[in-house]
C-alpha cells in the first residue's frame, strides 16, 4: 500500500508518500521564506503560495518515489487546525485526488499529527506526551496510540509564539526560535531572573504573556545584551516545558515521554528532557530535526495509525477545515 500526504496549515507546503510500515518514500517541503520581512505570515499570501507550489510538489515527490498518481491508494491532508485559507489548499487538492480516482481520503488532525511523528518507534506505555510549537502547548496522557488526553494547555500565547514575539522585540527577525536559540549559547542564563508564570510543576497549564512582558521590560531598561536575555528567556521557558512534563510522567508512572512540534528543535529542551528522562529511566522520543516543523510524513503517519485501528476508516468529501481544535480527547482523524 502506498499512501500520499499533504500538509498545508499554515506556511510549509509538505508533501510525502509512505509505505504501509510509515516508512517515507520521498518527501518534500517548501518553505515560504516572504513571511520574514512581514514580521510573521499573512495568511492570504501562505494560500496563494500554497496553490502555486503544491502541484509541482506532488509531482516532485512521485516521481522521487518510483509512484504514479493512478498507484496512490489512500490520500491524506491536514483539515486543521490552522489557517483555514491555507488548510483548503491542500484538503481540497486530497479530496478532489481521491474523488477522481475512487480511493479512500482521510483529514487528518495537525495536532495529532505531530505527536504520531513517533507513531513507528519502539514507544512503550503508559507515555506522556507534550506538544510545542508556535500555535500549540499541551501536554497528553497516552496509555496507548489510539488514546490521547489532554492534561492541560495554554492560558495564552504558545511557546513558540512566546519565542517569536520575543526575537521580534529585540529586533532579531522572524521565525525566532531558532535565532534565540543560538544566540543564548553564547549568553549567560542567570543574569537574570525572569518571572515564571503559572510556575507550580504540578500544574499542567501554562502562560507565556507575562513573561513576555517581563522581558519587554528588561529590553527597554537596557544593560543587558541579546545573548544574555535571549539565554535567560530561553531557560525559563524550557525549564517551566520540562518540569510540568516531568512531573506528569513521574505521576503517571510514564515508560516513555514524547516531545513534538516546532519548539522540539530547541538544543536546550532536548539535552534538558535527555537529562531527565535517563535519571528517571524513561524513554525520550523527539523528532529528528527535518520532523519538528510541519511536515508531511507525521500527516501520512497519522493517517496509517487510524488505518491500522479500523481498516475502513476515512473522512467524507464533506469534511472541512476548523482553524481550532477544542476537546479532551484527541484523534487522528478529522470527520
Amino acid at each position: 500500500m502506498r499512501l500520499l500526504a499533504v500538509e498545508t496549515s499554515c506556511d510549509d507546503s509538505a508533501v510525502a508518500v509512505l509505505d504501509q510500515d510509515g516508512n517515507s518514500l520521498a518527501e518534500l517541503v517548501s518553505t515560504q521564506v516572504v513571511h520574514s520581512s512581514h514580521g510573521g505570515v499573512v495568511p492570504e499570501i501562505a494560500s496563494r503560495l500554497h496553490m502555486t507550489v503544491l502541484p509541482r510538489l506532488i509531482r516532485e515527490v512521485l516521481d522521487l518515489s518510483g509512484t504514479s498518481l493512478d498507484e496512490i491508494d489512500v490520500f491524506a491532508a491536514t483539515a486543521g487546525p490552522g489557517l483555514t485559507g491555507s488548510l483548503l489548499v491542500g484538503l481540497s487538492w486530497a479530496k478532489a485526488a481521491a474523488v477522481a480516482l475512487g480511493k479512500p481520503f482521510l483529514g487528518i488532525n495537525h495536532l495529532a499529527a505531530h505527536l504520531h511523528i513517533h507513531r513507528y518507534s519502539a514507544v512503550e506505555f503508559p507515555a506522556v506526551a507534550l506538544l510545542v510549537s508556535g500555535g500549540h502547548t499541551m501536554i497528553f496522557r497516552v496509555p496507548s496510540w489510539n488514546q490521547f488526553i489532554l492534561l492541560g494547555t495554554t492560558r495564552d500565547d504558545a511557546a513558540g509564539e512566546a519565542f517569536d514575539k520575543t526575537a521580534k522585540l529585540m529586533g532579531l527577525g522572524y521565525p525566532g526560535g531558532k535565532i534565540i536559540d543560538e544566540l543564548a549559547e553564547n549568553g549567560n542564563p542567570l543574569e537574570i531572573v525572569l518571572p515564571s508564570p503559572m510556575g507550580n510543576k504540578r500544574t499542567p497549564e501554562f502562560s507565556f504573556s507575562g513573561l513576555k512582558t517581563a522581558v519587554r521590560l528588561v529590553w527597554e531598561a537596557g544593560n543587558i545584551s541579546q545573548e544574555n536575555l535571549s539565554a535567560c528567556f530561553r531557560k525559563t521557558v524550557c525549564d517551566l516545558l520540562v518540569s510540568k512534563t516531568m512531573y506528569q510522567a513521574g505521576k503517571l508512572s510514564a515508560k516513555s515521554v514524547l516531545v513534538a512540534g516546532g519548539v522540539s528543535a530547541n538544543s536546550l529542551l532536548r539535552s534538558s528532557f535527555d537529562f531527565e528522562c535517563r535519571k528517571r529511566g524513561m524513554a525520550l522520543f523527539v523528532p529528528p530535526m527535518k520532523h519538528t516543523m510541519d511536515n508531511a510524513v507525521m500527516v501520512g503517519r497519522a493517517a496509517l495509525s487510524a488505518l491500522e485501528n479500523d481498516p475502513l476508516a476515512h473522512s467524507e468529501s464533506s469534511c472541512n477545515t476548523f482553524p481550532r481544535w477544542h476537546g479532551e480527547i484527541l484523534s487522528p482523524l478529522s470527520y
